[in-house]
């Protein structure tokens, strides 16, 4: 519900006023204390000035890390490089406490949306079956909540890091909090089908290059010990596992509740990364056989328009 204006000053400069609705304005001190945890780590917005109702800030430009990768393969792969690094300055703020960390119990949330929303209301499972689900999502949760807890940014992905003047921002951050390490990891490699044009290879590279900043410091000056290669390998496919099957949720619910048909497009990428998780993680293969995994694009739209159009038509009866 916040809005955004590109403001220019009377010189030609220009900032970004973000501003909050009267319903949302009590997030804006969760923003300003996010903004002090982590804005002297790593590079965000500079903040120039704000009153109870909205914010101005630094201009970070159009140009992101997610389209830049679309324009540019080779190019994309040495900047997601610099947004593990920003990565793990930005996890340099430590323990913060604007937000609650992450549980099993909230991890299973997430996925209980997806268990209603994507298996049961737009693919079509039975209740009792889908609810089958929950016990293998419980357990999914338990284990990444046991992962080794870093600060997280919470939505670390390419369209929330700009690209200006040969420096990388992220945005968006007033959501961080504690929680598994390699959760915005999972976020930044996997978010929006970008492992498409990473491909497996780069993707693990990647994988192991924040395995060496987390472990030895700096990448390249000393190898990284094969025990903990495979352990972050793990709990990197574990915990996307967790937020592949929970995206899967979001993009089921946009169309359904709010008619927004776009997010359709993103669940067959989604369902690649369950793939790659499940293969990865044999333990989980209880998934599979209950998780809906083939998807058609035109019966998904057709299902979700009827149910749209249904919650419509209760919503204004029960206005009368």
């Amino acid at each position: 519900m916040r809005a955004y204006y590109r403001v220019q000053a009377a010189d030609g400069s220009t900032y970004v006023l973000a501003w909050y609705p009267e319903e949302v304005r009590p997030d804006m001190q969760r923003y300003l204390d996010a903004y002090h945890a982590v804005s002297r780590y790593a590079y965000v917005p500079k903040l120039i000035q704000h009153d109870g109702a909205g914010a101005l800030q630094q201009d970070v430009g159009n140009q992101t890390l997610f389209d830049l990768l679309r324009a540019d393969r080779e190019e994309g792969v040495r900047w997601y490089r610099k947004a593990i690094t920003l990565l793990v300055y930005f996890q340099k703020g430590g323990q913060v406490t604007v937000n609650p960390p992450f549980t099993a119990e909230f991890f299973a949330n997430e996925l209980e949306m997806s268990r209603e929303f994507y298996a049961h209301q737009l693919m079509g499972l039975g209740r009792e079956e889908s609810l089958r689900l929950v016990p293998l999502f419980a357990r999914l949760s338990e284990n990444i909540s046991r992962h080794p807890y870093i600060l997280c940014h919470r939505d670390y992905h390419g369209q929330n890091i700009h690209i200006l003047n040969d420096k990388l921002y992220v945005i968006d951050f007033q959501d961080l909090r504690m929680g598994p390490d390699t959760y915005d990891l999972a976020s930044l490699l996997r978010d929006r089908g970008v492992a498409r044009v990473l491909g497996e290879e780069a993707e693990l590279e990647l994988v192991d290059y924040y395995a060496e900043w987390r472990t030895v410091g700096v990448p390249g000056r000393s190898s990284l010990p094969p025990g903990e290669r495979r352990s972050t390998r793990r709990r990197y496919f574990e915990t996307l596992l967790q937020r592949s099957i929970k995206i899967l949720g979001t993009f089921a619910k946009q169309p359904i509740t709010r008619g927004r048909m776009g997010y359709l497009e993103f669940i067959p990428p989604t369902l690649e990364s369950v793939r790659r998780c499940l293969d990865e993680l044999p333990e989980y293969d209880a998934i599979t056989a209950l998780l809906p995994m083939e998807f058609s694009a035109g019966e998904a739209r057709s299902r979700a328009e009827r149910i749209f159009r249904n919650g419509q038509t209760q919503d204004h009866s029960s206005a009368r």
